[in-house]
């Protein structure tokens, strides 16, 4: 091939290579920028179908509006960097915007009859997507001769302080936007729902009641007052039974980073913040009703007053510490000073700063503190409801330590597993993050240099190691775990890891969002008809409450209801304890209707399936109705 051809074909490769990375990267730059206008886009769009009725097609449109200012001034600046004047390159990015729209409203009410309407939306925002990049690149910013490679822009960015506190907000749109996407799960989330649904319809704010007339002395009531207040504030709905715990991993969130911000600066803070933020654990738990938020926040918030307290910071922080402790008493109870006393005790018998830790902690002025905001209600609650503190002291708290699959549980069964799974727990409940603290551990072990993770002259890392380690160390010789006991060590786990944590701030912002992104995921999987992913009753209630007329009851065989039917029909839920009872309820004529579980089915007499007509199956339960007469055949299912 001769020289002059070689050289030709050569330097035109080069400038397709070169054209087309350049059209990528503007590409990638484009989408980053696409993310918080259709953040925007989705935030009108959902506000306004959920919180204003507003049909979807109609929301849909706003939200475009909404977009188009927000991509339109972060694309001139970042992604093309034009020197063109506004009048210049605004009409045509709000024509091709407006030709978007309408391209958006099209597929839209295309895709809506098919598709739940958040899936048609992304389906959407991919197809305007392409179409804005390339007729923009094309035409509005085609004349532009001063705009940089947006790979750089991107890099300077991400080097921005306020790219992790973008990341970190998204987070928590992601978490405020999915709260009432999906049902209350059975057992655990929906019961503490009940108990504060029951609390709010009965006025009894002193003893949590799991069933009518039936007390709950299982935990203090902290998490259940939170959770009542929120539903009679909001409503009787998912999005206010998991607001509280939204409040609370926020405040944890922010004790974190003002701690490590007066230890260690504002960029330790902010990578402390976003592991801790992106855990699997701490960012399923933020939005979930459960009794452990309460008490971590308890256990967070006495941990770092504890150490600032010791670091001759204001004195309120001492009695912060036992504040802390208080909240903890009141979520969960002595476990709260179980792992704050050893934590403590342990770093105070390695450091020997046993004089500092007794002048700078105002032990017993805050232990009186903490007695009087703790003390009256453990006394009103045995008053109230004598027996509790046997139960609650020795039963909750020393034989579910010490028992495996401890029988005497009044509101289930011991969770029993092999000493040490608590540690499989934490690999999996600090994803991704575990792994990058064990890459890093046998990185230094290798070395020889473990020591740089846990020693600094003041003992801030150790301190921060003894967080994380003592939940694990401790629940590794309990009898009866579940993996939410690894949510206290997740801020140590936060605290070690961005002391240490170093390179790429794009492979950090990508682990931040593999969690976030994952579960919107499942969130939206769940938008299907026939996901069964999330144990709940929802469906089958609304499908009971869709077609039940007046007087028509809701009615459980042979099963202790669940308590998402519960929250979700007001506790307006009936139980008949065998086949007699049935038999004896379809005798009334009343044209009922009844959750049957399906292993059962085939042992139904046939009088009674003559008058059970089915309606919908959901996971292991079958609803039906009751009518007067119908053949036997309507049975098969």
């Amino acid at each position: 091939m001769p020289i002059a051809v070689k050289h030709y074909l050569s330097s035109n490769i080069n400038k397709l290579t070169s054209n087309v990375s350049s059209v990528l990267s503007k590409f990638l730059s484009f989408a980053l920028v696409g993310i918080l206008g259709t953040l925007a886009h989705y935030t009108v769009l959902f506000a306004l179908v959920e919180w204003q009725n507003i049909q979807p097609l109609s929301a849909t449109a706003y939200g475009a509006i909404a977009g188009l200012l927000v991509n339109y001034f972060l694309n001139f600046k970042l992604t093309f960097n034009s020197g063109q004047r506004h009048t210049q390159t605004f009409p045509k990015f709000a024509l091709i915007a407006c030709c978007g729209m309408g391209f958006n409203v099209a597929f839209m009410a295309i895709l809506i009859p098919h598709f739940y309407y958040l899936y048609a939306q992304i389906m959407t925002t991919v197809l305007v997507l392409v179409w804005n990049f390339f007729a923009n690149i094309l035409w509005t910013f085609k004349m532009d001769k001063t705009s940089e490679t947006s790979l750089l822009k991107i890099t300077a960015l991400i080097k921005k302080p306020y790219f992790i506190i973008g990341l970190v907000l998204t987070m928590l749109l992601i978490r405020l936007l999915t709260l009432s996407l999906y049902p209350l799960y059975d057992p655990s989330e929906s019961r503490y729902a009940e108990m504060a649904r029951k609390m709010v319809e009965t006025g009894n704010w002193v003893t949590p009641m799991i069933e009518y007339g039936v007390p709950f002395w299982g935990k203090p009531p902290l998490t259940i007052w939170l959770t009542a207040g929120s539903l009679n504030l909001v409503g009787i709905n998912e999005f206010a039974a998991r607001l509280p715990s939204v409040v609370l991993n926020v405040g944890v969130a922010w004790i974190i980073y003002y701690l490590v911000r007066i230890q260690k600066g504002s960029e330790k803070a902010l990578s402390a913040l976003l592991i801790l933020s992106s855990t699997v654990l701490f960012f399923v738990m933020t939005g979930t009703v459960a009794m452990d938020l309460a008490m971590n926040f308890g256990i967070t918030l006495a941990l770092a007053a504890f150490w600032l307290a010791l670091r001759g910071e204001k004195a309120l922080w001492g009695y912060l510490f036992f504040f802390g402790l208080s909240i903890g008493l009141m979520a969960k109870g002595p476990i709260t000073l179980v792992l704050c006393g050893t934590s403590i005790g342990l770093w105070t018998l390695l450091t020997g700063r046993w004089l500092d830790i007794w002048q700078r902690i105002p032990w017993i002025r805050g232990t009186l503190l903490m007695l009087c905001l703790c003390a009256p209600w453990y006394w009103l609650a045995e008053l109230r409801t004598p027996g509790f503190l046997e139960y609650f002291f020795i039963g909750e708290h020393w034989k579910r330590f010490t028992e495996p699959g401890w029988k005497g549980d009044l509101y289930g069964v011991g969770r029993g597993h092999a000493h040490g799974m608590i540690w499989l727990y934490w690999l999996g409940g600090s994803f991704p993050w575990s792994f990058i603290l064990l890459y890093k551990l046998s990185n230094k072990l290798l070395h020889k240099e473990a020591k740089q993770l846990f020693y600094s002259g003041d003992g801030w890392l150790l301190y921060g190691w003894l967080w994380m380690l003592t939940p694990l160390l401790f629940f590794s010789i309990s009898a009866n775990i579940i993996w939410t006991y690894v949510l206290p060590s997740l801020a140590g786990l936060a605290l070690v890891l961005a002391d240490s944590l170093t390179g790429s701030r794009v492979q950090r912002a990508i682990l931040s969002l593999l969690v976030p992104l994952l579960f919107l995921g499942l969130v939206f999987s769940y938008q299907r008809p026939e996901s069964d992913f999330f144990p709940s009753q929802k469906r089958l209630v609304e499908a009971y409450s869709a077609l039940a007329n007046t007087g028509e009851r809701l009615i459980y065989l042979n099963e202790k209801i669940d308590y998402s039917a519960q929250f979700y029909l007001r506790g307006k839920v009936i139980e008949i304890p065998n086949l007699e009872a049935l038999q004896q309820h379809l005798a009334t004529a009343n044209h009922d209707y009844y959750v049957i579980r399906n292993p059962i089915l085939d042992s139904l007499p046939d009088s009674a399936k003559a008058y059970l007509q089915p309606v919908k199956t959901y996971g292991r339960y079958t609803l039906f109705h009751a009518t007067d007469n119908t053949n036997d055949q309507a049975f098969a299912h």
